[in-house]
């Protein structure tokens, strides 16, 4: 692929279906889930991609045996009953967040072992010393390099009891300690110094070990704390089916506000378990017409004739914040200013996403104005403009939207996206799926 890749335009409104991978946030929950639980599970739907890819190779590195295949999306994973066959191992987590945090804290779980964890540049620079003080606090040993990575880990087993996490970096923490918690020798009761943290990932995670055999009554959820009892994980019966990828359909819920039109999007559900599901709703409130079935849905822009203006998608994005970029890209588009809340946790994501959205609308002409937690995008004629994704996925994908709408009137390309691969993290296929939906809509 070309690097800068140019982004082809829109000349005409879409009239398209398209469908999103798998989820990665469900991808490697399950997977982790499945090399905890006795007995063999089948994923079905799975997101092949390097985060991942990733979380597979790190539990063959633990001796946990699968067998995947790309073509069907399913992954056969044969779990180790909670008792991991090696016990020393030096696994690279690349830029893989979930890979990193439910790693760590499976890991802690052990009754005993040696591991060490490291990833790329970037990884280095996403903080890990809050839930690793967490499992230390529960008998775990825990050397990180000044609260990053790399780390060493030294477990003894969770001798359960109680335990106070700060996760306000990353609901991740949370999530990773829950998984765990079946693991340890007595209940563990996880208490949250800041009740106020999103709770959408957690809840999908709580729903999810309910799938792999966990009973509800062994999980007790309050305002502020979670309470888990020891017990063990089972392959589900039958195949697990991965949802779409929320994150991911928010780029096409968002494209026909760029270039008019409607698209089908496939694979994803109005009952989903991923909190992302939400942008779906903002976008409603700015004027799309959503036409849900049982595994797709159907957006559409009034104006039949091409893109025009729309109120902004301002909105306090704290609780489905992967969606935030794709919202400040609308925003040259919109009839008046963007205002989104409620992000200061994605400065220490792949990258500092606020300055990474800035800087790539700065430079396509807009105003911005930013605090800790705050963007505020004030709407000015587009110019040309290349685009450094700071090997986000998500900046990549959230630009090439607004790039799809034809700003100069000429038809040609007028963004470039440079590393566009970086897309390989969770939609691999992204630009060639783009592309289909602007070929389906010429020949329509």
């Amino acid at each position: 692929m070309q690097d800068p890749y140019p982004v082809p335009v829109f000349t005409v409104p879409a009239r398209a279906t398209v469908s999103v991978p798998g989820s990665k946030s469900i991808t490697n929950r399950a997977l982790l889930l499945a090399a905890l639980a006795k007995g063999t599970s089948r994923l079905e739907n799975c997101l092949f991609s390097r985060d991942t890819e990733i979380m597979v190779a790190a539990l063959n590195e633990l001796g946990i045996a699968s067998s995947s295949d790309p073509l069907s999306k399913s992954i056969e994973i044969h779990g180790s009953g909670g008792n991991l066959p090696n016990r020393k191992a030096a696994i690279n987590i690349g830029n893989s967040g979930t890979s990193a945090r439910f790693l760590t804290a499976m890991l802690a779980a052990c009754p005993n072992g040696d591991f060490t964890l490291d990833g790329d540049d970037a990884m280095r620079r996403r903080p890990i010393q809050k839930l690793a003080d967490s499992l230390a606090s529960l008998g775990c040993q825990i050397d990180t390099t000044d609260g990053y990575f790399p780390i060493r880990i030294q477990p003894n087993g969770l001798r359960g009891g109680t335990v106070k996490i700060d996760a306000t970096e990353s609901s991740q923490f949370v999530s990773a300690l829950l998984m765990a918690a079946p693991l340890s020798n007595e209940p563990l009761e996880i208490q949250l110094s800041n009740p106020s943290i999103r709770r959408g990932y957690i809840d999908m995670t709580l729903a999810m070990m309910e799938q792999f055999g966990i009973a509800s009554s062994n999980l007790v959820k309050q305002s502020d704390r979670y309470k888990i009892s020891p017990n063990a994980y089972r392959a589900p019966k039958g195949s697990y089916s991965v949802e779409g990828d929320a994150s991911a359909a928010s780029y096409f819920i968002a494209l026909p506000f760029t270039v008019g039109g409607s698209i089908t999007i496939e694979g994803v559900s109005k009952k989903s378990l991923q909190g992302d599901i939400t942008f779906a709703e903002l976008a409603a409130k700015s004027g799309a017409l959503l036409d849900w079935n049982s595994n797709a849905l159907k957006v559409s822009l009034p104006e039949s004739n091409g893109p025009a203006k729309f109120p902004p998608l301002s909105s306090d994005y704290y609780a489905f914040s992967d969606t935030f970029m794709t919202g400040a890209a609308l925003a040259p588009l919109a009839d008046d200013s963007t205002r989104i809340e409620g992000i200061g946790h994605t400065r220490h994501q792949e990258c500092d996403r606020i300055a990474a959205m800035v800087d790539g609308l700065t430079h396509t002409g807009q105003d911005t104005l930013t605090t800790d937690a705050t963007l505020r995008v004030n709407p000015k004629p587009l110019q040309a403009a290349t685009i450094d994704t700071y090997e986000d996925h998500r900046i990549a994908m959230s630009f090439a939207v607004l790039g799809s709408h034809d700003a100069l009137n000429s038809g040609k390309p007028w963004m470039k996206i440079k590393d566009p691969l970086c897309c390989r993290k969770t939609f691999p296929d992204f630009f060639d799926t783009l592309e289909s939906a602007r070929q389906q809509s010429l020949e329509s």
